[in-house]
């Protein structure tokens, strides 16, 4: 133990210096490269095992393929690759946080210790570069204290949402109400001006994975009603957990499902084409994934001339990272991003 408190009293000093070396703290002028606005979606347990493990790549690639002509059609640009996260299987915010911070958050001490540190984070940097920054977390059923540390003008937590329907078991409402509740209380909220910088935190594919939604008319979300009949399949989860191997196939059919509702989305926006960021999480926990990588991947879609920015990071053209593709540490992603689309960026 004492050897622990040792090396935890360690990390936490190397930690205060990294969170203050930030190369960004004061520079004005950052993100001058978007003139639209711009959403980061996180899809809850996509890892590299749902584009290439054998369990789980027809379905994703079938629906990355369809995604990705669909998309093509409509006149967006799209790149992809892999980036490592710094957790496996669960506790999402360490993710959420390593993204935005540019730091690796791979425990609770880390991510404590980054609120109180000051370190901006990406929607910081956007507040302060003239967007509107908003977090829609359907997860979020109780106090979120933290959130007023990660930059967010506006949090949409569950019951924020409108969702009037059944949950989905642990899961609150379907992504594709979540991606609709999204446009209709902040895309498209009334008298907005200015670009937006969002979060958008989608929970379908999070275990148990019974039942598994389906998509609907876009136009029959409504308030969620229509998802009661779903919501009330297939056996329970202390049934479906009996069975590692349906365990497997619940999971392989709710990541089908996200992407669907995620890229189903993109596509309603072409006419004014916002940046996209779509990205995993985590992998889930290894029985399920069945790889030992902490990979997961990550989409760029949007106009040409800002999707391009992404080859710099040595993403891929597409929506399908090639298998070779290094997978960079989700960490880098802040300071990666905040150079690609600023004029003037650091080294």
């Amino acid at each position: 133990r004492v050897r622990l408190v040792l090396r935890t009293v360690e990390d936490l000093r190397t930690f205060r210096v990294a969170a203050a070396a930030d190369p960004f703290r004061g520079q004005d002028g950052l993100l001058d490269r978007i003139d639209r606005d711009v959403v980061v979606l996180f899809i809850e347990s996509y890892g590299r095992a749902n584009v290439e493990g054998p369990l789980y790549a027809g379905t994703t690639r079938a629906v990355l393929t369809d995604a990705e002509r669909a998309l093509g059609a409509a006149g967006f640009a799209m790149r992809s690759g892999y980036l490592t996260s710094s957790t496996k299987g669960g506790q999402s915010w360490l993710a959420h946080a390593t993204f935005a911070k540019g730091l690796r958050i791979n425990d609770q001490v880390r991510y404590r210790a980054l609120l109180v540190s000051g370190r901006e984070g990406l929607f910081h940097i956007a507040q302060r570069s003239g967007f509107e920054t908003a977090a829609v977390m359907p997860a979020i059923t109780m106090a979120w204290p933290e959130g007023r540390g990660m930059g967010f003008d506006r949090i949409l937590a569950a019951a924020d949402l409108g969702y009037r329907g059944l949950p989905f078991n642990w899961v609150t409402m379907p992504d594709q109400f979540t991606l609709a509740a999204f446009d209709r209380l902040v895309r498209q909220e009334a008298g907005r001006e200015g670009r937006l910088f969002a979060q958008v935190v989608l929970i379908s594919s999070h275990a148990p994975w019974v039942p598994v939604p389906r998509m609907v008319d876009w136009d029959a979300v409504g308030d969620g009603t229509v998802f009661n009949a779903m919501a009330q399949e297939d056996d329970p989860p202390n049934v479906v957990w009996q069975d590692r191997d349906r365990v497997r196939d619940q999971y392989r059919q709710s990541v089908g499902y996200a992407l669907e509702a995620v890229f189903g989305w993109a596509a309603r926006t072409a006419e004014e084409m916002p940046l996209i960021v779509v990205l995993g999480d985590h992998q889930a926990a290894g029985f399920v994934a069945q790889e030992d990588r902490l990979d997961v991947p990550m989409h760029v879609i949007g106009p040409a001339d800002l999707v391009e920015v992404a080859a710099g990071w040595g993403f891929a053209p597409g929506l399908i990272p090639p298998e070779a593709q290094v997978a960079l540490p989700m960490e880098a992603m802040r300071d990666l991003f905040v150079n690609g689309y600023s004029s003037k960026g650091t080294p």
